[in-house]
């Protein structure tokens, strides 16, 4: 290992190391890349239980966020960071709330976590005057964001307008042209829920992703979260511009969205990764679960030959970095890429006695199966044990900072 990059793979390597860590009869494999989740939500957890999206956003959600301050955020981050290194994610792409964004990079930063952290925009068309920032202002604290933060060799900003219906089209079309000056990956959330589709059907006269090309939010450098509920000229527009999806399976289940067809999209050649969305509409930010879900959820639908196990582990890794932009860093284990890897122990007693470890990552494996994370060739979290944050003092913190939370946005 070199800089933080894979030097040599092999089996009976003669350069020198400073440590060897023993791996005899475990899995190593490329890290697992979350493409959706809500850093600055992790301390939310369990507070909005059992509603469907839009009214969970409005009663439980926004009020929260509109709550942070830079101690509650970093917090969060930390926390989340936490999750991730415990069950094997070494890189993520997500989308944060209006304001205090830099504090959730400095948190990660400290962490050593690698990933894309999307400011997010909301205008006055959302509906909830807390978190409505004017269009101006989205885009200087963006810009002072990439003045920090452009040559971070593991953080990356991205632009996230929240949705259709919190941002107008003079908004999203902005953060677009932003977003592309910059060279910036975009992020929003999109064909969610039925009522979301058709409240932008009456606002628009467009479905979601027909609208959304009108704004700019398609092309190889858009994630779009969800993607449930899609016509045939959506998928038609989704091919034929390679934008990517991010598929939240749990958090579809859990607020009662939907399945989303991710068979039909991967047929069509698109790129789909795979993402826990937020604690508190899964409740945990646990990749190995999400892939067992995307399986699952599928075989009901169209089969149990739905959706093979080396195809989700696949969504898990290296579409997870395409859908990031970063494929040449990340998602498989190659001389000159990064070492971001995890060892998992595929000789538990509910993986013994299958040998195929595909099948076993996705249905037998467990988060607790994560031996080691390494970040960038540095070692994380091993054997149970978090090397980068101090985890008694994180769930100290993360109580004290939840509680102060939720005085503030006054949620009962």
């Amino acid at each position: 290992m070199l800089d933080g990059r894979i030097s040599a793979i092999g089996l009976a390597l003669e350069e020198e190391a400073d440590e060897v860590i023993d791996a005899r009869g475990r899995l190593i494999m490329p890290g697992l890349i979350q493409v959706h989740v809500h850093l600055c939500q992790t301390l939310f957890r369990g507070i909005a239980e059992d509603l469907p999206l839009l009214p969970w956003l409005r009663r439980f959600i926004w009020p929260l966020e509109a709550g942070h301050d830079e101690a509650s955020i970093r917090a969060s981050a930390v926390l989340s960071a936490a999750e991730f290194f415990k069950s094997g994610t070494t890189a993520f792409l997500s989308m944060e709330t209006v304001r205090h964004t830099d504090a959730a990079f400095d948190a990660i930063a400290e962490t050593g976590a690698m990933g894309i952290i999307s400011h997010c925009l909301m205008d006055e068309t959302a509906g909830y005057d807390p978190l409505s920032v004017s269009l101006r202002d989205s885009l200087r604290f963006c810009d002072g964001l990439l003045d920090t933060w452009k040559d971070h060799d593991l953080l990356r900003l991205g632009v996230a307008p929240r949705f259709a219906l919190s941002c107008s089209a003079k908004n999203m079309k902005a953060a677009s042209d932003y977003a592309r000056a910059n060279g910036l990956v975009l992020h929003t959330h999109a064909a969610e829920q039925v009522e979301e589709v058709e409240l932008v059907y009456q606002q628009t006269g467009l479905a979601n992703i027909e609208y959304l090309e009108t704004v700019g939010f398609t092309g190889p450098d858009v994630g779009l979260a969800h993607c449930v509920h899609t016509r045939s000229r959506e998928r038609e527009i989704l091919q034929q511009s390679d934008t990517r999806i991010l598929h939240c399976p749990s958090a579809n289940l859990k607020l009662g969205s939907g399945v989303a067809p991710i068979p039909e999209y991967l047929d069509l050649g698109l790129t789909v990764g795979i993402g826990a969305d937020g604690a508190p509409c899964n409740n945990r930010l646990d990749a190995l679960m999400e892939m067992r879900e995307a399986g699952l959820i599928q075989k009901p639908r169209l089969g149990p030959q739905a959706l093979p196990a080396r195809d989700i582990v696949r969504m898990a890794t290296g579409m997870g970095a395409t859908a990031l932009g970063w494929e040449d860093e990340m998602g498989t284990l190659e001389v000159g890429k990064r070492a971001n890897l995890i060892i998992v122990d595929q000789d538990t007693l509910h993986a013994v006695p299958s040998d195929n470890p595909a099948t076993n990552l996705v249905y037998s494996n467990t988060a607790a199966d994560v031996q080691l994370t390494m970040v960038n060739g540095r070692v994380v979290y091993r054997d149970g044990e978090l090397i980068t944050i101090d985890e008694e003092k994180l769930r100290w913190d993360a109580r004290r900072q939840r509680k102060a939370l939720i005085e503030r946005a006054e949620i009962s």
